[in-house]
Formats: C-alpha cells, sequence, structure tokens
C-alpha cells in the first residue's frame, strides 16, 4: 500500500540516531559522581526509551521499574541531563540511510517535524551536530508542552506548526510511545524495528506498516495534493 501525506514527523532517538552510546556514558558518569557502581551497558541499551527519569531510576536501581530513594532520585536526575549535555552526539551515530532519505523528502516537496519525548536542549544539540536540523520545520521535545507521547497533543502541535492537518502527516519511530502516540492524533504510524522498543512485539500495538530499513520508508509515501 502507498501512502500519500504532505507532512512526516519523526521520532529521534532509536528512530535517526542511535543515541544509547552517549546516554549510557552520561548515565555512568552519574553513577559514578555519585559513588554508585556503573551499570552495563547492554543492561542500558535495553533501559532506553521510556524517558530519562525512568532511565535514571532503572540505572539507580538495576531493575526496569525500580524506585529509587527520593533524595538520591533528586541529586541524579540533573547531573544526569547536565553531563549527557556535554555529550550528546560524540559515540552516537546516525541510523543508515537517514540523510539520504530526508534529503529525498525534502526534495519531493514534504515538511518534516521532529517529535521526541527528549529535553529541548539535548534534541536542539543533537539535531544540530548530527546535521539533521537543517531538515526539520517543527521540533517538539518533551519540555515543550505539558503533555508528551503517547498522548496526542505533540503530534497536532507539530502538524500546526508545519501547516500540515492531522490526517495529512505520518508518524514514524520505533516505540510503541510512538505507536499509540500517532493512533490518538490518527495519523498513520510507521514503526522501524531496529529502534528502542525493550522487546516488545511492536506488531501487537498494530502500527500501519513495520519498516526494517530507514531507506525502505521511500517507497511507502508520496507527496499529497494540497486540499483545499
Amino acid at each position: 500500500m502507498l501512502y500519500q501525506a504532505q507532512g512526516l514527523l519523526f521520532d529521534l532517538d532509536g528512530t535517526l540516531v542511535d543515541s544509547v552510546p552517549d546516554i549510557a556514558n552520561a548515565a555512568n558518569l552519574m553513577l559514578e559522581q555519585l559513588g554508585l557502581a556503573r551499570a552495563d551497558d547492554q543492561d542500558l541499551r535495553k533501559w532506553v526509551g521510556n524517558g530519562a527519569p525512568r532511565l535514571v531510576k532503572r540505572a539507580l536501581t538495576g531493575q526496569v521499574d525500580g524506585e529509587p530513594e527520593a533524595a538520591v532520585f533528586k541529586q541524579a536526575l540533573p547531573l544526569f541531563f547536565d553531563l549527557y549535555a556535554d555529550h550528546v552526539y560524540v559515540d552516537s551515530t546516525l541510523y543508515p540511510g537517514v540523510i539520504e532519505t530526508l534529503e529525498y523528502f525534502e526534495q519531493e516537496g514534504f515538511v518534516m517535524g521532529c517529535v521526541t519525548n527528549k529535553p529541548f536542549r539535548h534534541t536542539a544539540s543533537l539535531l544540530e551536530d548530527a546535521g539533521l536540523a537543517r531538515f526539520f520545520s517543527s521540533i517538539v521535545a518533551g519540555d515543550t508542552l505539558t503533555t508528551q507521547k503517547p498522548h496526542a497533543q505533540p503530534l497536532l502541535y507539530a502538524a500546526e506548526q508545519l501547516g500540515v492537518s492531522a490526517q495529512n502527516c505520518i508518524m514514524i519511530g520505533d516505540s510503541v510511545n510512538d505507536i499509540l502516540a500517532g493512533q490518538a492524533a490518527s495519523m498513520p504510524v510507521f514503526c522501524l524495528t531496529y529502534g528502542y522498543n525493550q522487546g516488545l512485539n511492536l506488531g501487537a500495538k498494530n502500527p500501519d506498516v513495520l519498516v526494517d530499513h530507514f531507506s525502505d520508508l521511500t517507497g511507502l509515501v508520496v507527496k499529497a495534493q494540497a486540499r483545499n
């Protein structure tokens, strides 16, 4: 099936950029500065995908649903944010085909936005350092609004900023949050299979399309004509 759209909304971590190496480094630097043992990099990779507060709690407790002491968490979270701000794109890498595919969509006349739960200061730095900022006319970060994905509002706000109706947008991400947000906003959802999904069965959440390679996106969507 070929989808028509005018606007494309992209998640960031796990969709455009493999950012785990720098996130994991910041988490371990945080643990070291708190006098705690480093976490295993593979565990940190599995723990990414549900926002920084949850990641920090997991790093502090070593458990997916762990709850650290409130005083420790209150100290740890801003420390993680500051450490990560200094290392957003050191060891992180773009996924294969990202630049070429975004250039293709740009040339085809699509308007594009980035919708992420990552704080804006990290989002802006990562997009700039990775050479992606030039593609996005809208950037909606985790602290742009009072809601985050899986709520529909960030996607609807991004569409409004792009000047495109939600019905003429497609959400492209890698997680259950992206799928649920797109469905809540009544947008088709394309879900990349290589990202940060904690081992969950993405197909069970009924995205419109599961995509193995970023470059495959070019064969799934064509530019829709503007509607009066």
